[in-house]
């Protein structure tokens, strides 16, 4: 008699038990399946987001700007944001003078849909010598950044 052996189980296939079309036999029935689950966040179009800073109050010196975005994810989270100037805005103003912040709800609750969030940027004491008119330039790189909340 032909015998099938698995690290725990065994199970013996008699030669008369086989059906004469051949078809698969179960031999380890109880293979555990499992999978790592983590956390994930989508925003929606991230990489077409744009801001575009403007003078307030006729202001000179003082720029703000902002711009709505969707976001979804499988776990509660709080929204941070920061900005980094490039070299040009550098050259406007000092990394100092550079803020950036959600405006708004700042926390997303674990959901299957997409929910509107707003980011902001703004600049003071802007030093805006030579520059051409109605000419953008790509000053800062603004980021959206999440952590999970923390469980009670």
């Amino acid at each position: 008699m032909p015998a099938f052996a698995g690290d725990d189980v065994e199970k013996k296939i008699h030669v008369g038990a086989w059906p004469v079309v051949y078809k698969f036999k179960a031999i380890c029935e109880t293979v555990k399946v499992e999978m790592n689950l983590g956390y994930y966040v989508k925003i929606e179009k991230c990489k077409k987001l744009k801001i575009m800073l403007d003078q307030l109050n006729n202001d000179p010196e003082l720029y703000e700007g902002c711009t709505d975005f969707k976001i979804m994810s499988n776990f509660d989270l709080e929204l941070g944001a920061d900005v980094v100037p490039t070299t040009v805005g550098l050259q406007i103003a000092s990394a100092g003078n550079w803020s950036a912040w959600i405006d708004g709800d700042n926390f997303v609750n674990a959901t299957q849909t997409y929910v509107k969030r707003t980011i902001c940027v703004g600049l003071k004491k802007a030093k805006i010598i030579k520059a051409s008119p109605d000419k953008k330039l790509h000053v800062a790189n603004a980021y959206i950044l999440v952590r999970p909340v923390a469980s009670p």
